[in-house]
């Protein structure tokens, strides 16, 4: 923001979004001063809520009363927050039992988990969720397995950089040998592994090495459940959770600004607009509000989610401005472990 702070000015900042969060009220410099800098006399407060007034970080909507945060004031705080290593503390005991317990019971793809993992965010902060998963564009097929069952009968495991997106059974010849399955499984790493999910379209079956053409009902099969696959997920999956919770919050009790905020959270060509220009690189990513968009009075607080190194998706939550921002990073910092440690346990045992 260009708007460099002093310690003290930070620690002044950090108290007031703390309280306004807790209380909804304008917030003192004898509240700031009792409660947070006890060291520092009233006076010296006031001088320095005086300059970030000046600063833009907060204002006084009356002369006779305290304080309140501006979007910057609330981007400091978000930011001051995220930067902490431990997170764990901002949850209750009960709250990560909760997510564990619910979450757990999900053991699965990815993508099986996008809308349980929403509903569990929602249910946690009591704010409108969402879960966006990352485009097929970006996925590389890391590898095939090929599992025999019964006679006749055997599993396709295709695991990408998504983690795996695909366990179907295909048929196969009665009087396959153990030893075409082994060779089978070679054949499919050989043309499909490294490559991205959306190359698939270009392979051609006819144009193979003749080597390999013993292998074409193996690899057809392949070839049919990945443009299954990219058919489904073609364009980028948002799913959200608790949009009806938005309006028990006062900055949309307004009948419009309600309707506007359901008719974006909605529609998913919205929502991957609004949400297109947040960096997945970095840990956490808040913005407070946008104008002309539906959500103009709220605060999104994004998170990038892993399997592994590769970054596969954000998770995230849209409140009000005087959210409980402390709650709902450690809800996303939770939840985001959980999802690797899910994805990464499913990836060995396959």
């Amino acid at each position: 923001m260009g708007k460099e702070l002093t310690e003290r000015k930070k620690r002044i900042l950090h108290a007031l979004v703390d309280l306004y969060i807790s209380t909804g009220q304008p917030v003192s410099s004898s509240d700031i001063q009792s409660k947070y800098l006890p060291e520092v006399s009233s006076a010296t407060v006031r001088a320095e809520l005086s300059a970030l007034e000046a600063l833009g970080y907060i204002e006084q909507p009356h002369t006779s009363a305290g304080r309140v945060p501006l979007k910057d004031a609330y981007k400091f705080y978000v930011e001051s927050i995220s930067e902490t290593d431990d997170h764990s503390n901002m949850l209750t005991d009960q709250e990560t039992a909760f997510i564990r317990d619910k979450f757990l019971r999900r053991l699965g793809k990815i993508q099986d988990m996008s809308v349980e993992a929403a509903k569990i965010i929602s249910d946690v902060t009591n704010y409108t969720s969402f879960i966006v998963e990352k485009n097929t564009a970006d996925i590389v097929i890391e590898e095939i397995k090929l599992v025999p069952l019964k006679q006749g009968k055997a599993v396709v495991l295709i695991v990408t950089s998504a983690g795996m997106i695909a366990d179907k059974a295909i048929d196969l010849k009665d009087d396959v040998r153990p030893e075409y399955v082994d060779t089978a499984t070679k054949v499919l790493n050989k043309v499909f592994a490294g490559k991205r999910v959306t190359e698939v379209e270009k392979i051609d079956i006819s144009q193979i090495d003749d080597e390999l053409k013993g292998f074409s009902d193996v690899l057809d099969d392949v070839l049919g459940i990945l443009r299954i696959y990219m058919s489904e997920h073609s364009d980028t999956n948002v799913f959200v959770e608790g949009a009806l919770k938005m309006l028990d919050y006062p900055e949309y009790n307004n009948v419009e600004d309600a309707k506007n905020f359901l008719s974006v959270i909605s529609d998913k060509a919205s929502m991957s607009e609004i949400l297109q220009s947040d960096e997945s690189s970095i840990e956490f990513s808040v913005r407070i509000g946008k104008e002309d968009s539906g959500v103009d009075k709220c605060a999104i607080i994004t998170a990038a989610y892993k399997v592994g190194d590769e970054v596969v998706g954000q998770a995230g939550v849209i409140g009000p401005e005087r959210m409980d921002y402390k709650k709902v990073i450690g809800v996303l910092d939770y939840m985001k472990k959980t999802i690797n440690s899910i994805a990464s346990k499913d990836d060995k045992d396959e």
